[in-house]
């Protein structure tokens, strides 16, 4: 069987987060932008977090040779220091509201 996808970036967008809320009868909604960072010691320890995620099993159901690619084209494009810690980047929209008291 396979592995459900994540959700889309569609849905964190603002504009999807405010109309479901909406939609669902909630009141004084609020969002905001949380960023973050995060430092792994190096690339393998990069690499085994991401693989601990919801990546993980869409990861185990590729073939070797594709795994051994993704993770030559990852490791290329995260810039390292030259000690080889990997700082990361991001963020996420957050959402609240409360329901109508009647």
């Amino acid at each position: 069987q396979k592995p459900p996808g994540p959700p889309t970036a569609q849905a964190s967008k603002v504009e999807a987060l405010l109309a479901l809320w909406d939609e669902a009868g909630l009141q004084s909604i609020e969002t905001r932008e949380i960023e973050v960072q995060r430092t792994f010691t190096d690339f393998e320890d990069f690499w085994t977090t991401s693989l601990k995620s919801s990546l993980g099993p869409q990861v185990a159901a590729m073939p070797a040779s594709d795994v051994e690619t993704l993770e030559a084209r990852v490791r290329a494009r995260l810039p390292a220091t030259p000690e080889g810690a990997i700082t990361y980047g991001a963020r996420a929209n957050a959402i609240r509201g409360h329901v109508a008291t009647r």
